[in-house]
């Protein structure tokens, strides 16, 4: 059965204009071929798990910026050793520890970086475009970093973005890794809706709580369990 190394990607805070953007992914292995099922375990644990902190049973969709920072403490850290017991996932033998998902983050200053390329680009790219292709290099450099992942019991990299802002970076990124031999597994770029992909709306909280921790300081036990699954 085919075993597939899936990156869920998100976003936080503004790629156009700025002085902070920050992507999380999660990583996490399935022999699942449809991102639509992968974590949905997890997934209804969650949603179930917010519902309750809101006291709201129409919470249909996990949106961190819609919860409490609180309660995105609360979420990420009982996510923790839900994992463990979601069928749709497996504990691989990718990276060194025991845990099913690990995440990437990376975050930079859109003004800045603007301001630093400002008449030295040219092209169709907007700024945020630039900005998100950046991020999203960065956000996959641990495939190509000596140590970091086994990929030989790997048989496909599912690549999946949230919505369609993420088409262009996609398609760029996605067309460099075509040509490119070094990871040696077939690799696919997607973007969907995050209200039909669980692993999109985990990397929301991942996303949200990273960066709010960063730009507010609150969100800290949620972007600590980042900081502890970080590739």
């Amino acid at each position: 059965m085919t075993r597939i190394l899936y990156f869920f990607v998100d976003e936080s805070g503004n790629a156009d204009a700025g002085t902070g953007f920050s992507i999380v992914g999660c990583w996490c292995v399935s022999k699942r071929s449809s991102e639509y099922e992968v974590l949905a375990s997890t997934k209804g644990f969650l949603l179930e798990q917010a519902r309750r902190l809101r006291d709201d049973d129409d919470f249909s969709e996990i949106k961190s910026s819609k919860l409490h920072p609180s309660y995105v403490d609360d979420l990420m850290q009982a996510m923790v050793p839900k994992l463990h017991s979601d069928k749709t996932i497996e504990t691989p033998r990718v990276w060194t520890t025991g845990q099913p998902i690990r995440y990437s983050a990376y975050t930079t200053l859109p003004d800045i970086t603007r301001g630093a390329f400002d008449g030295r680009t040219s092209g169709s790219f907007s700024n945020g475009q630039m900005i998100r292709s950046m991020s999203l290099i960065s956000a996959i450099s641990p495939l190509f970093q000596e140590g970091l992942m086994n990929l030989d019991v790997i048989d496909e990299i599912n690549v999946v973005l949230d919505d369609t802002v993420w088409d262009a970076p996609a398609d760029v990124v996605g067309g460099c890794f075509g040509s490119h031999e070094e990871i040696g597994v077939p690799t696919t770029f997607t973007t969907q809706d995050s209200r039909s992909v669980p692993g999109l709306q985990i990397a929301d909280l991942a996303a949200y709580s990273w960066h709010r921790n960063q730009r507010k300081g609150d969100c800290a036990a949620a972007s600590n369990v980042v900081r502890a699954h970080r590739l």
